[in-house]
């Protein structure tokens, strides 16, 4: 669990990461965040695959109470 991998072939870049607490949310956060500081996706490609470097936390409820973003930086 909390292992990521994506590869991008025209740019030659491949990326591993481990999250320790292995929870998918911070995995797919922190890989997203990731690929955006490669600057391969243009904005308009970040606008359609927003929601994957903000995820949305909720309670039992279904009701938002937090996000899981990357830190600044």
């Amino acid at each position: 669990e909390g292992v990521g991998c994506a590869v991008l072939p025209k740019q030659g870049l491949g990326i591993a990461l481990k999250i320790d607490d292995g929870t998918p949310r911070a995995r797919e956060v922190a890989l997203a965040a990731l690929i955006r500081a490669t600057k391969v996706l243009s904005d308009e490609q970040w606008r359609r695959a927003g929601q994957l470097i903000n995820q949305p936390v909720t309670n039992r409820n279904g009701l938002e109470v937090g996000v899981v973003r990357p830190a600044e930086g």
